[in-house]
């Protein structure tokens, strides 16, 4: 994985206690949550873990948290497909959050007893100032993006939205990670990449953790990595060319993600035009208030007709 080389020092003279993984919904994030696990970091208490039969490899993620993380999004006048706004309105709808960090803490140890662990949810993209106030400053990320087109090709099969709805979504909470990862240790990558090599992808992750200090087994199953992954759960792919073409206003944000690829001890983050109107205006569509449709996707067993919640997975 190219990119830039984490410092040799370790940042703020302390290893990190765990790994958040961050990314728009549909974009990868279980299977790079389990990938990282299989380098060392501990997922939630096994019977915290959400699981359900819409995606087959796991969810990897804490059912506990997920509703914490849906109270938070409430208490901000938010939801995760009606994300809170990009930019200097931001604070003040997140200082409508009531849960106080420590509450925050307790439920979070609660369910991750272990250290190093490795968390995710896609809300916590877009509640990020938040939950590092609540982890502190002893946090990496795992940074995953994929071709918006293919995120609004997956959210409108499984719930019904405009492709244009997926553009606006995936340019919200990718601008929100950008600016609030700042000095954070991170990896950037593409999803493309990860299901393309995820024993490569791993092997990268662990040299990134281990030179920012979290002790780690000193060997991990290459083959067990490499089978965390399934590439034919994946059932939409677009080029750059076409996002060029479709939805040419997402590309200064789909740029600005590629030239962040690689690792950094203390992530800076880029300079990026204001958001603009028409991602407001499209996203304003679907408020809150609203209920999205859910469609079991074909390996689903059985399953409801309406997901508040939402979910990740693959498509």
């Amino acid at each position: 994985m190219s990119g830039r080389r984490v410092a040799s020092s370790v940042m703020f003279g302390s290893s990190p206690r765990g790994v958040v993984v961050l990314g728009m919904h549909r974009s990868g994030t279980s299977a790079a949550t389990r990938l990282v696990n299989v380098l060392g970091p501990a997922t939630c208490r096994p019977d915290d873990m959400v699981r359900g039969p819409w995606n087959p490899s796991g969810h990897f993620e804490s059912r506990s948290l997920m509703h914490l993380n849906n109270a938070l999004l409430a208490q901000m006048g938010c939801t995760w497909w009606s994300p809170p706004p990009d930019g200097a309105q931001y604070d003040a709808v997140a200082a409508r959050i009531t849960t106080t960090r420590a509450q925050a803490r307790r439920t979070f140890r609660r369910v991750h007893r272990h250290v190093p662990w490795v968390w995710k949810d896609p809300r916590t993209s877009v509640l990020l100032p938040f939950w590092r106030s609540v982890l502190g400053r002893r946090t990496a990320a795992a940074l995953v993006y994929r071709n918006p087109l293919e995120v609004a090709v997956s959210l409108q099969s499984r719930h019904g939205v405009p492709i244009s709805f997926g553009v606006a979504l995936w340019e919200r909470y990718n601008r929100l990670i950008l600016a609030h990862s700042q000095g954070m240790p991170v990896l950037v990558s593409r999803y493309d990449d990860l299901m393309r090599d995820p024993g490569d992808w791993s092997q990268s992750m662990r040299a990134f953790l281990v030179e920012l200090g979290m002790r780690l087994p000193a060997h991990f199953d290459l083959d067990v990595a490499r089978g965390s992954v399934r590439p034919e759960l994946r059932h939409s792919t677009a080029s750059r060319a076409e996002l060029e073409a479709s939805a040419p206003g997402a590309m200064v944000v789909y740029d600005a993600l590629e030239a962040a690829l690689g690792t950094s001890a203390a992530f800076k983050a880029p300079q990026l035009p204001p958001e603009p109107s028409s991602v407001a205006t499209e996203l304003s569509t679907i408020g809150p208030g609203a209920e999205l449709a859910w469609k079991p996707p074909p390996w689903a067993a059985d399953g409801g007709t309406r997901l508040s919640g939402g979910s990740e997975g693959r498509a």
